[in-house]
């Protein structure tokens, strides 16, 4: 996981900005575990599960937590930052067999961008 999320920044970094646009924006949105099943059909979906209380940060191009927030009992978070462009994350080290695929996000100062966090369940 660390690897990918070193990955990612790099490439943010060379086309990713933090310049700041007038003001704060908002990103909202859930964390979500899937799988949650370990054979998916389209005759019998099954939908990625709210994970709580997980720790979902926002980082920068040069790899700085810029705000953390804590998903919500229905895996709902909200977090403020300044206009630019991120990577959006959580930490879930209690389970090896567990990823995250961090989420690129764009916020414009003065509005609301839903994005959600996926957390790979590992089954399969």
């Amino acid at each position: 996981m660390l690897l990918t999320l070193a990955l990612l920044l790099g490439a943010c970094g060379r086309g990713g900005s933090q310049a700041s646009d007038g003001g704060p924006g908002t990103i909202r949105g859930r964390v979500l575990l899937g799988p949650t099943c370990p054979v998916e059909q389209v005759s019998s979906p099954c939908a990625p599960r709210p994970m709580p209380h997980v720790l979902v940060r926002v980082v920068d191009a040069n790899g700085s937590v810029l705000a953390d927030a804590t998903s919500d009992d229905t895996g709902r978070f909200d977090l403020a930052v300044e206009a630019g462009s991120y990577l959006l994350t959580a930490s879930i080290d209690e389970d090896p067999g567990r990823s995250v695929e961090p989420t690129r996000v764009q916020v414009t100062a003065g509005s609301v961008v839903r994005a959600n966090v996926l957390v790979d369940s590992g089954i399969r």
